[in-house]
């Protein structure tokens, strides 16, 4: 594959750097506000095989401009698949939603006296 650009490929690398432009707003706006709620996983995790095969389609077709646009691209998918994992357990800690299971009440605990109502 050669990494030189050639006249021929301008619009693949013009549509391509444009393309990776799109994903950068979304992990900025992901670490600011540290919240993913709004996010589909599964559209994503199909996003993300996508660029698999991309990325694999134009490395057999030695298409320079193409693999870089899309392995980059890849990279930013992954960078914001991490924050789906970070955020979202985050998210769910903060709202009250814990993978923890709570402490289970005693029969009595609604007429009880004592401060320790756990079973």
């Amino acid at each position: 594959m050669n990494g030189l650009p050639r006249e021929e490929d301008a619009f693949g690398w013009a549509g391509g750097l444009l393309a990776l432009v799109y994903n950068i707003p979304q992990i900025y706006v992901i670490f600011k506000t540290k919240k993913v709620d709004d996010l589909s996983v599964h559209s994503w995790l199909l996003r993300l095989i996508s660029y698999t095969f991309y990325i694999i389609h134009v490395y057999i077709k030695k298409d320079a401009a193409l693999f870089y646009t899309y392995l980059i691209g890849f990279i930013q998918c992954i960078i914001i698949t991490v924050q789906i994992f970070v955020y979202k357990s985050d998210c769910q800690d903060k709202n009250g939603v814990s993978s923890i299971e709570p402490k289970q009440r005693a029969p009595d605990a609604d007429t009880s006296s004592s401060d320790d109502d756990t079973v």
